[in-house]
């Protein structure tokens, strides 16, 4: 896996720093948000149920002030002294109204009910008179009745004739309201919440439609007088923050009321917080990631051109220079790394310079030997020509010897003057490469030694193309030669591989060898370099290389082992005329 650059570690290492935080600071915040809007419809509902008991304290209080002034009227009392239940009834009505309450009862001291009036069908007064009984019998001023689904909200006086030595009760007055819709909506208007008004485990008026109230009905058993506390419910899509009040505990029922706070309000502020949250999130992270991109840059960017430089100076490159820069470790580095490749390049021109002087020698060394050998084997024939009469020697094989010594020293100095030229010396022209490759097999064939050595060529189908064919052939006659002298122990067989692309030859010549020794294998196309030949002057490779490169060409070891060598000439077909023109094919 590729490691990733300083500046990237740097900004992804400091993105992830300021992303936990920012995170964190940002969830903190949402908290104490959320806490503070939960703790705000806590306190709402709080104030909601206050507002309910107040509005209900204030309406209890009126009524039973009403009943209580009612009971002191003096007509209300001849009406009830006259205990007649149908005059009693006949003339209540007026003082129902008077009263302007939905329910009115007019009963005897034991529970009779002589006059009835109620502003709802449903509630009969056999209802009523059943309740007004069990109100006397537990002494209640203020009492509940439900019957038939309905409930009503009653307080009773007791009416009193005579003075206070004499006194006569004449019966009981009870007014009241009932607990319905119309009720609920004016407890929603005073506290700001929906209201539903429950007995025992049914809700009997709300301030909801019929359908979310059956779903709350659903939500609220199995006893909703019991379910006292607050907590979140869901109805019709919204959110409701529930808080429960019991009003009366039986008998004849328990009297519950749900006050209902809607959190949309609530929801659609933290929906809009965590949106703007969300979006300082990314905000921040992207004018983070620009200014430390830019930050990352300006530290690791002088790192960067001193990685540059180590890596050109790797390559051999000692002329690359950078600018120290940065912080001061940054700029102290750079500047002992500058310091360092100048003493480099002083170092390397030493060294090229002792080298070059070495190679001087060495080729001088060769070139003496060499010569010294040929004109001593010449000497010494010229001797033996001038007493072959008197030793009676062979005057043509002397003559021979003569020749061969000079055809050498002329090879030789040919191969220095090949190796010296700056400008190329080719002369191309229509010409087959396997032609020109059987020449230069037939030339190795001719040495005595190499005659029977079985060497092979593999030609393809098009062959031809435009090359320098004198040159070429020396080129594979010592590529050939130099195959049959490195497997000269197995006697092995040669091949000459010859394929024919469109653009190029691609030549190969196998052998069967010991391979390349590894003390020449990056040196093996320089002059003068040899490795275990007695007679060898190490220039015929590097003309081989030589020839090659002023045909555009490469020739490079494809391949080398204990098994033998492949060699591999890349030639173009057409060779540019001009030198400018002529580069090499990459091997």
């Amino acid at each position: 896996m590729a490691r990733l650059r300083l500046h990237t570690q740097l900004l992804i290492a400091t993105l992830l720093v300021i992303c936990a935080l920012l995170g964190a600071f940002l969830l903190v915040v949402r908290h104490t948000m959320r806490v503070e809007i939960a703790e705000g419809v806590r306190q709402s509902t709080d104030a909601s149920l206050q507002a309910f008991e107040n509005v209900q304290q204030n309406r209890e209080l009126q009524l039973s002030r009403t009943a209580a002034m009612l009971a002191e009227l003096p007509t209300l009392k001849a009406v009830m002294a006259t205990q007649h239940a149908l005059t009693i009834q006949d003339a209540s009505e007026p003082f129902w109204k008077l009263a302007g309450s939905p329910l009115f009862v007019l009963s005897s001291p034991d529970g009779q009910v002589f006059g009835f009036h109620v502003s709802k069908p449903g509630w009969e007064a056999s209802l009523a008179e059943t309740d007004l009984k069990k109100s006397i019998e537990q002494g209640e001023d203020a009492a509940w009745w439900y019957g038939k689904g309905q409930l009503y909200r009653v307080f009773l006086r007791t009416i009193v004739a005579g003075s206070e030595n004499n006194q006569r009760e004449l019966g009981i007055i009870a007014v009241g309201y009932q607990i319905d819709s119309a009720v609920a909506g004016e407890l929603a208007l005073a506290s700001g919440s929906q209201i539903a008004l429950t007995v025992g485990d049914k809700i009997i008026a709300s301030t909801f439609s019929p359908l979310v109230e059956s779903e709350l009905q659903g939500k609220m058993r199995p006893d909703l007088s019991t379910a006292i506390g607050s907590r979140k419910i869901t109805l019709g899509g919204d959110s409701y923050q529930a808080a429960t009040v019991l009003i009366h505990k039986g008998p004849p029922a328990s009297v519950g009321c749900y006050v209902l706070m809607s959190l949309q309000p609530a929801n659609a502020f933290l929906d809009r917080l965590n949106r703007t949250i969300l979006l300082l999130g990314v905000s921040a992270m992207v004018l983070a990631g620009l200014l430390l991109t830019f930050v990352s840059r300006t530290i690791t960017h002088p790192l960067d051109e001193l990685v540059a430089g180590v890596r050109a100076l790797a390559e051999g490159d000692y002329a690359y220079s950078i600018k120290p820069r940065g912080s001061s470790e940054v700029a102290e580095l750079g500047e002992s790394f500058s310091k360092m490749r100048r003493e480099l390049l002083i170092s390397e021109r030493r060294r090229i310079a002792t080298e070059r002087i070495a190679a001087f020698g060495r080729a001088a060394s060769s070139i003496s030997h060499d010569l010294r050998h040929y004109l001593a084997a010449v000497v010494a024939n010229a001797e033996f020509l001038y007493e072959a009469e008197k030793l009676k020697l062979n005057r043509d094989e002397i003559y021979g010897e003569i020749k061969t010594a000079s055809e050498q020293m002329t090879d030789l100095l040919d191969s220095l003057r090949e190796l010296s030229r700056e400008e190329r010396s080719i002369s191309p022209r229509d010409a087959a490469i396997d032609q020109t490759i059987r020449h230069a097999v037939d030339a190795v064939r001719a040495r005595p030694e190499l005659r029977t050595r079985p060497i092979l060529i593999r030609s393809a189908e098009e062959v031809n193309g435009t090359f320098d064919p004198q040159k070429i052939e020396r080129v594979f006659f010592n590529l050939v030669l130099n195959a049959c002298e490195a497997s000269a122990q197995t006697q092995s067989e040669i091949v000459v591989e010859i394929r024919s692309f469109p653009e190029l030859f691609e030549i190969r010549v196998i052998d069967h060898g010991p391979g390349v020794p590894a003390p020449i294998r990056d040196t093996l196309f320089d002059p003068f370099v040899s490795f275990g030949k007695s007679n060898g002057t190490g220039l015929g490779l590097a003309i081989v290389n030589k020839v090659i490169e002023d045909h555009g060409g490469s020739v490079a070891v494809e391949e080398t082992s204990p098994s033998g060598t492949t060699f591999l000439v890349k030639l173009p077909r057409a060779v540019p005329v001009s030198r400018e023109t002529a580069q090499p094919v990459k091997g």
